[in-house]
């Protein structure tokens, strides 16, 4: 793996999690970079651009300051769900990926969601997975509820993505011990 594209589906909903959830991204992002593997942030969204530009404005002077790490805002009018951006977005990667074969087995793509907040080491991780041989991985999200929402923490091969959010029970997944993803938790002041 020589490269990595972090994917976060943006829906309207989710832009008061964004903030959150992009200073972990940006972390992991930093981390991945440091490890030799650069790292694109990848805005799929549906929300107002407006809205999602004035979340960004504090991360764009910071993001700029980081050698390796870039952030791209792919806007989806009209898309309804998280797992619509996902394609989406997907499709455009592969695409784009579509003439260099090696390039796109050699490149790593993750999703999350904005209500899951991501360790520092949640990309480094996955790459050593496949480093190692994985063709996708996951791992488990502490919080949220009973049900794992496999998207809130994979990480697949570019030339395997689509397949696998197409029909994630044709791609065997290897259930690797990631890092751990949380939802965010709601921190209440004390009262006197």
């Amino acid at each position: 793996m020589t490269r990595a594209h972090a994917l976060l589906p943006v829906l309207p909903a989710d832009l008061p999690s964004l903030e959150a959830s992009l200073e972990h991204l940006v972390a992991a992002a930093d981390e991945s970079t440091a490890a030799g593997v650069p790292t694109t942030l990848v805005l799929a969204t549906s929300a107002d651009p407006a809205a999602v530009d004035a979340v960004l404005a504090s991360w764009v002077p910071l993001l700029n300051l980081l050698d390796g790490v870039t952030l791209t805002v792919e806007h989806h009018p009209g898309a309804r769900s998280r797992e619509e951006l996902r394609s989406r977005s997907a499709q455009g990667l592969g695409a784009a990926l579509a003439d260099h074969p090696a390039d796109a087995a050699a490149t790593l793509v993750l999703t999350t969601t904005c209500d899951v907040l991501v360790a520092p080491d949640w990309v480094v991780g996955h790459v050593r997975h496949h480093r190692e041989g994985a063709r996708a991985s996951t791992g488990p999200v502490r919080g949220g509820g009973d049900v794992h929402e496999l998207t809130a923490n994979l990480a697949v091969r570019a030339d395997l993505l689509p397949a696998v959010l197409a029909d994630r029970r044709r791609v065997r997944l290897v259930h690797a011990l990631t890092p751990l993803v949380a939802t965010p938790r709601v921190t209440l002041p004390a009262s006197p």
